[in-house]
């Protein structure tokens, strides 16, 4: 039989315990809730830069051939001169649509990318990052696969707020986010250089 004291030491015990269990559980529902939201926006994202950019879903659904996998693993260079639009960046990574966004969801700049789906990805996509970096995840990178890639990519930090960019794939995108990288953050640094 248990005396009062330790009944209420059990008590206190269990009673901590459920309540860090259940925080747990509280935090890895949200992440899914928030992964949910985050590819429910891709899917919007990429159903609105189709019909800007007035493609056929078959342009999308393209298998790789051998050809686009060579091309992959080819060594790439940085453009000669400075990348001035998300246009640009857009066909050195053969593209389909970009955003540049921050981590509190507000967003940059668009290309081939509905405002109002933008201003919901962006949103939703930050959101995402930081339930996947307070869980303890890496965030550098994010790819997000099936028949069209896309990825988000860290860039850089400006001021107080970190930058990040989704990348929307055709048929023959740069997945080498290396280079990727490179590109976004000289034309993030052309845009601060013209604000200044």
């Amino acid at each position: 039989m248990r005396s009062p004291r330790s009944e209420y030491i059990w008590a206190s015990c269990h009673t901590k315990f459920g309540q860090e269990m259940d925080s747990y559980l509280l935090v890895i529902a949200l992440a899914i809730i928030s992964l949910a939201v985050a590819i429910a926006a891709l899917i919007l994202t990429i159903k609105g830069s189709k019909k800007m950019a007035g493609l056929g879903s078959e342009a999308l659904l393209m298998e790789p051939s051998q050809e686009n996998l060579v091309e992959v693993l080819e060594v790439r260079e940085l453009p000669a001169r400075r990348v001035n639009t998300l246009a640009e960046v857009a066909v050195l990574l053969r593209a389909e649509a970009l955003m540049i966004f921050d981590d509190q969801g507000l967003v940059v700049e668009t290309y081939n990318i509905a405002e109002e789906h933008g201003a919901r990805a962006a949103a939703s996509f930050a959101e995402l990052v930081n339930v996947l970096k307070s869980l303890g995840f890496p965030t550098r990178v994010l790819i997000f696969g099936n028949s069209i890639i896309s990825f988000i990519m860290e860039l850089k930090r400006v001021g107080d707020v970190t930058l990040y960019s989704l990348v929307i794939g055709g048929p023959k995108l740069v997945t080498d986010t290396k280079y990727a990288r490179e590109i976004l953050q000289e034309y993030v640094e052309s845009i601060i250089g013209r604000r200044r």
